[in-house]
């Protein structure tokens, strides 16, 4: 909050009126401008000395103390801009995060006046304690947030799940060097590294599942069909004893007219108890597949079909690999077309079934 406001105080400032007329500058000059744009820096609001985090926790007494210590440092233009928004629980809030923070208190966290201080409080919080269910649902993704995922889990190769641009910021952080920090956003980057990398200790933890590349492939009869659905990983969402696990892209629903491009989503319904090899029959219950191609129209779900899933791998923990294969008989136009397919992928984000589940 502190820092958007920081940046919205200054671009309020910078308009002081239009700037006098000039004459159309040289096309092949404008794109080669736009083009060192994308390349500079971005601004930053952090401050020229970042602190760390685990320091500034090591030091929080108590939520009046730190009240005090904010009084004495804060600018008078900050607090003045505090009151323009009328945010009158800014600082209580910065404060009671630290304690929750500190306490890993998650219901402290969600206690916060807005939600932007709520999910701020819980990010720190995991990659504090190392407890990636701390971390804040993501805002387009399903699921935590990829990053605070990876940072809790003390797990570079958990960065693949996070969106392309936030990648290498995610690895800089957990590498502890700013030198690893895009360009575009070095300044922000590397106050993230200051203010993060020493409160995720030194261990690293590695995972076969996210160094392998990410598989989802299936053949129709003569045509094949292949994916990248999985490139950023599976979400395993529990629902009682059982957990949900979507392979692929939403659902395809009722297709009308022809079907441009090929494309299929997997849906697995996995006991908490699952011996493997474990073969989950193709059907309504324990695992859906839809298929889509411009030659087939939609398949999977017309009467005769038969088939099911060879679940080869399940490690139900972030990081953890996932993979099997598809095998599938459809009929079509009173003719029957064999389907086979496998997937291999790594869990990037899961709720834990309830522990009594996996009693005897």
């Amino acid at each position: 909050m502190l820092r958007g406001l920081v940046i919205g105080l200054l671009l309020f400032g910078c308009d002081e009126g239009a700037p006098p007329a000039s004459p159309e500058p040289d096309p092949t000059a404008r794109t080669e401008a736009a083009e060192a744009e994308l390349t500079e820096p971005a601004p930053s609001a952090w401050p020229t000395d970042v602190g760390s985090l685990r320091e500034a926790i090591e030091a929080f007494e108590s939520v009046d103390a730190c009240l005090a210590s904010l009084r004495a440092r804060t600018p008078t233009e900050i607090s003045e801009a505090v009151t323009d928004l009328a945010y009158d629980a800014f600082f209580e809030d910065v404060c009671r995060s630290m304690r929750a923070v500190r306490d890993a208190d998650v219901e402290g966290c969600d206690a916060l006046t807005v939600s932007s201080a709520q999910r701020g409080c819980r990010r720190r919080l995991a990659l504090l304690h190392g407890d990636p269910r701390a971390c804040p649902e993501d805002r387009v993704w399903p699921g935590r947030e990829a990053i605070c995922v990876a940072w809790a889990a003390r797990a570079p190769g958990l960065c693949r799940a996070a969106a392309t641009p936030d990648r290498a910021r995610c690895a800089a952080v957990l590498a502890g060097d700013s030198e690893g920090c895009p360009r575009a956003e070095s300044a922000e980057c590397a106050a993230e590294v200051e203010r993060y990398a020493g409160a995720l200790g030194d261990e690293r933890r590695t995972s076969p599942a996210t160094e392998e590349p990410s598989v989802f492939e299936l053949r129709i009869a003569s045509v094949q069909i292949r994916s990248d659905a999985l490139a950023r990983g599976v979400r395993a969402v529990a629902h009682g004893c059982r957990s949900n696990v979507e392979l692929g892209g939403p659902s395809l629903g009722p297709v009308v007219g022809h079907v441009e491009e090929a494309t299929f989503r997997l849906t697995l319904v996995v006991p908490a108890q699952l011996e493997l090899p474990a073969r989950l029959p193709l059907g309504a219950l324990d695992a859906v597949l839809e298929v889509a191609t411009p030659e087939h129209g939609l398949l999977g779900s017309e009467v005769g079909a038969s088939g099911f899933v060879e679940v080869t791998a399940l490690e139900p923990h972030v990081g953890g690999a996932i993979a099997g294969t598809i095998e599938e008989r459809l009929s079509h136009l009173g003719e029957t077309l064999p389907l086979h397919g496998r997937f291999a992928t790594f869990i990037r984000d899961i709720d834990p079934v309830d522990g009594s589940c996996r009693a005897p």
